[in-house]
């Protein structure tokens, strides 16, 4: 009785000694295989493993002497119950979950062992001839306990860690988004000073230069009415040269003045008769389509749209003054509007019969101060106000165009409620 006693002392103490020495790493694998190991050595074992599971029937493979394949193995529900009600059980071949423990081991001995641990591990041990004695392993129970806590402490341990590490490296993207954030805003701070900026030099520029542009102009018309018989011919040219360049200057200050206004304020946005729009471009335009002979012809479009009411104005009064204005020599002018309501967008075209856009300049007709044509009437400013303009409606504005047979211009934008204030 002594003897049984003074094994079971010294067997625990070996095994807690064990324990103290594994708990000097935080390596999961490392303790596993240090216990195993010392295991196998003193039962003689041929087979032993750690295994996690997850309730009712899931066994993750954490380290197993000799290694197995399998990470994962479902077992019998039963068997899970059997082992966490009896903190230990024997399997043997008469076992109705003996196959089960066999396939996880890949091994055909004639018993096992199962140790329930922790809280939610378990220890596979096998012989490869001899049977194990119940009595033995009481003995053993209280450290293989104490070892399947520890790990699981251990595994908890690395999992906050884990979550610890997840967290910084969330927070230092968190930092950097904020940091990206902070440049935005000053980017946009400094884009909103800019665009305001240009919103006061155009006035300045639209005030200080129109009032003596005005005065060149209208003395030179003053001058061509009351010297028309007497200058010579060269001297009427020189004077439609002034005219013709004073009258582009103008345009240009205007062209200048209507960029900044579209592209440093925001979004009006409102329920616009289409109708109407197009009427009152066709007001505005009404000299200019009496000397052209033109004609604005409106097939189907929806009736009404939400958008800016000035802006929208502007893109139709652009590119319908452009119709107008690149028309072809003896050739009524007939500008075609039509459109549509789709699901999610807006989609409008705009054609004439004018003299259409060289397929050279076709690629970049929407750049700022380019023109169609190196000596073609404008300024460059009108289409690149349209294309701002439907940039800023979440649309886009594309063109098709043939020389000497006409141009068309189609444009898409969001369908937005009038309550949206967008920049």
């Amino acid at each position: 009785m002594e003897n049984r006693i003074s094994e079971t002392v010294i067997t625990l103490s070996s095994f807690y000694e064990l324990l103290l020495n594994i708990g000097k790493s935080f390596n999961i694998q490392e303790n596993a295989e240090e216990f195993l190991k010392t295991l196998m050595s003193q039962k003689k074992l041929s087979f032993s493993g750690y295994f996690t599971f997850e309730y009712p029937n899931k066994l993750n493979t954490v380290y197993t002497i000799p290694k197995v394949k399998v990470t994962t193995h479902k077992i019998d529900a039963e068997l899970v119950k059997d082992i966490v009600k009896n903190k230990f059980i024997i399997l043997n071949d008469t076992h109705p979950s003996f196959q089960h423990i066999v396939h996880l081991t890949r091994l055909p001995p004639n018993e096992f062992v199962v140790f329930f641990t922790g809280i939610k591990s378990i220890i596979v041990l096998a012989k490869k001839n001899e049977a194990f004695n119940k009595q033995d392993f009481i003995k053993y129970e209280q450290v293989l306990n104490h070892f399947g806590l520890f790990m699981e402490s251990l595994e908890s341990h690395h999992l906050i860690k884990d979550e610890i590490k997840i967290k910084e490296e969330q927070s230092e993207i968190i930092a950097l988004k904020n940091e990206k954030l902070e440049k935005q805003n000053d980017d946009l701070l400094k884009y909103i000073r800019s665009n305001n900026e240009l919103q006061q030099f155009a006035y300045r520029v639209s005030h200080d230069l129109n009032a003596p542009l005005r005065t060149i102009i209208e003395f030179s018309k003053l001058l061509e009415k009351k010297t028309g018989d007497v200058l010579t011919e060269n001297q009427k040219e020189y004077l439609q040269f002034i005219l013709k360049s004073g009258t582009q200057m103008k345009e240009l200050i205007t062209g200048i003045l209507d960029y900044s206004k579209i592209t440093g304020s925001k979004l009006k946005l409102k329920k616009i008769n289409v109708y109407q729009l197009i009427e009152n471009i066709r007001n505005l335009l009404y000299h200019n389509l009496t000397e052209a002979n033109g004609a604005i012809v409106v097939q189907k479009v929806p009736e009404f749209i939400v958008a800016d009411e000035t802006k929208m104005m502007q893109l139709f009064l652009n590119l319908i003054s452009n119709a107008i204005k690149f028309k072809r020599e003896n050739v009524n002018v007939k500008v075609i509007i039509e459109g549509v309501k789709n699901e999610e967008d807006f989609t409008f075209s705009i054609s004439d019969n004018g003299r259409g856009i060289p397929l050279e300049s076709q690629a970049n007709i929407f750049d700022l101060f380019n023109k169609a044509e190196n000596n073609a009437e404008g300024h460059g400013i009108g289409l690149n106000t349209c294309h701002k303009i439907i940039e800023q409606h979440g649309g886009k504005i594309w063109v098709s165009s043939t020389p000497n047979e006409g141009t068309t211009f189609h444009f898409q934008f969001e369908i937005m409620s009038p309550t949206e204030n967008l920049n």
